[in-house]
């Protein structure tokens, strides 16, 4: 007779099935945390394009100021030239003055960047920097063992982590041939700057030498009586 208060020993099928639904519960969350990881990895890949994309914005302003600079500098020589041959320093006004500096650094240069579309993240056919990802797989994922809405969910979620990880492949492939024209941008940069010091001070130079060395402070730029002025003045004062 059975004694209906203590619970019967499970069979070795039901125990098996216990298992399943376990490791189906387990596989089941580890997928939900893979869907919440990779979706945190593409909304920080999408907040370091959208920052590379403002320094690259910044770098171009540089770069334009730089190009301003140049071309002030290049008006201020001009300038410079036309004055010392004006005040006759040079016999032969119509020889060149040699400048220092490259202006091949100021040539205009292609910084081809990648067509983005901000609606799908995906690359234009005509891009040049890396290609459309190849299609992902699409599945199936698991191999169906109990055929529930569990395995129904864990094959949306992989093939969506699966979506989002050819995204953050397609990302990375950008970022690096961003980060590549940000250095090219910044070496530019540092040429020009360098090459507009060099000019600048040259032109200083110039400008020194046509109106001459300046003044010391506690020396009077009004000139001073000679000895034949202050002789007749103490002579004329004698005759009083």
């Amino acid at each position: 007779m059975n004694n209906y208060g203590e619970s019967q020993p499970m069979s070795e099928l039901e125990m098996l099935r216990l298992k399943m639904n376990q490791r189906t519960d387990e596989s089941l969350e580890s997928t939900r945390r893979m869907v919440t990881m990779a979706e945190e990895s593409h909304q920080m890949g999408a907040a370091t394009m959208e920052t590379l994309h403002h320094q690259g914005e910044q770098l171009n302003r540089m770069n334009d100021q730089m190009n301003v600079i140049h071309e002030d500098i290049k008006h201020t020589e001009k300038n410079l030239d036309n004055l010392e041959k004006c005040c006759g320093i040079f016999k032969l006004p119509w020889k060149r003055v040699s400048r220092p500096g490259n202006d091949k650094n100021f040539k205009q240069k292609d910084y081809s960047a990648v067509t983005v579309q901000p609606a799908t993240g995906t690359y234009a056919k005509n891009s040049k920097r890396g290609e459309v990802p190849q299609s992902q797989p699409s599945g199936p994922f698991i191999t169906r063992i109990l055929d529930d809405d569990r395995e129904t969910e864990m094959e949306q979620n992989l093939g969506h982590v699966s979506n989002i990880v050819g995204e953050l492949k397609t990302m990375a492939t950008d970022m690096n041939a961003e980060i590549q024209t940000h250095n090219a941008k910044l070496d530019d940069i540092a040429n020009k700057t360098l090459d507009n010091q060099v000019r600048l001070q040259a032109a200083q130079t110039q400008a020194t030498r046509i109106v001459g060395k300046p003044a010391k402070q506690n020396e009077s730029i009004i000139p001073q009586p000679g000895l034949g002025t202050v002789a007749k003045t103490m002579a004329g004062q004698a005759m009083k």
